[in-house]
């Protein structure tokens, strides 16, 4: 026991002091949470000013950057970030996640390729890595980095709908309609109320012929908030689904809602 009391205490006296940024930090991450950008900003600062190499400040930093659509300012961030620990997961996941939001689909991979090298067990990085994957052309080495992202997710107990989906929509474009429709039903059970997975099985009905079962689909869909798939593109796909079932009053209805919104 008093060996034990010894190695804990040196343990103590050669642990490193806190960073005197961070409260500053934990502050500006809470207002970040609570999508006050302004003054996380301030707060953010305020840590960096009093430790410059505070790395999850400087995450941070790069986080309200990519919000404000400064993916520059971002780079810049986390370029300092990894000059500082060249190892640091998420840095490296966010630097990847920079050249996706701008759209440049080389860098991206790239990036991301390293970011699974420091985190091979992270699913977003196996998603982010199989959508960039997927971008450039390669649908096989996309889906089977999809489908690890998922098993990743699993192995912790928290799989998500929104890491089915992309695998889902590759599916169905390779026309492998059976497997497509696992990944959806499985995206419904897991987010019975969230707009994209029932979007895309009403895609995936429409494409099996199933007009009436894609309509209740996309009418259900277009009741939701929560997710990402556009009113025009669900009021699009009530229009071919309507006609197909034979219901062509009920295409009429979703038509002149585009109308509307395009005047």
């Amino acid at each position: 026991m008093k060996l034990l009391l010894i190695a804990i205490t040196a343990t103590l006296l050669h642990a490193a002091p806190p960073s005197p940024g961070q409260n500053s930090y934990e502050k500006a991450n809470a207002l970040f949470v609570a999508k006050q950008f302004d003054a996380s900003l301030a707060a953010v600062e305020e840590a960096l000013r009093l430790d410059p190499k505070l790395i999850p400040a400087l995450t941070l930093q790069a986080k309200l950057a990519m919000a404000a659509n400064r993916f520059d300012l971002a780079n810049r961030s986390l370029e300092r970030a990894l000059s500082i620990d060249p190892k640091a997961p998420y840095a490296q996941f966010l630097y990847g996640m920079t050249a996706y939001m701008n759209n440049e689909m080389k860098e991206a991979l790239t990036r991301f390729r390293r970011a699974r090298e420091l985190a091979p067990k992270d699913p977003r990085v196996a998603l982010y890595l199989g959508l960039s994957t997927e971008s450039v052309g390669t649908p096989a080495d996309a889906l089977a980095l999809y489908e690890e992202a998922i098993r990743l997710e699993r192995a912790v107990g928290h799989p998500q709908a929104d890491t089915l989906l992309p695998g889902a929509r590759l599916l169905l474009l390779l026309g492998r309609l059976e497997e497509c429709e696992t990944w959806i039903r499985q995206a419904v059970k897991l987010s019975p109320t969230l707009r994209d997975a029932h979007f895309e099985l009403a895609r995936l009905l429409l494409k099996k012929g199933e007009p009436a079962q894609a309509a209740a689909e996309a009418e259900l869909a277009l009741t939701l908030s929560a997710g990402t798939a556009p009113d025009p593109a669900i009021h699009y796909l009530l229009i071919r689904a309507w006609t197909q079932a034979g219901q062509p009053d009920r295409a009429a209805i979703h038509a002149a809602v585009i109308r509307a919104q395009e005047r």
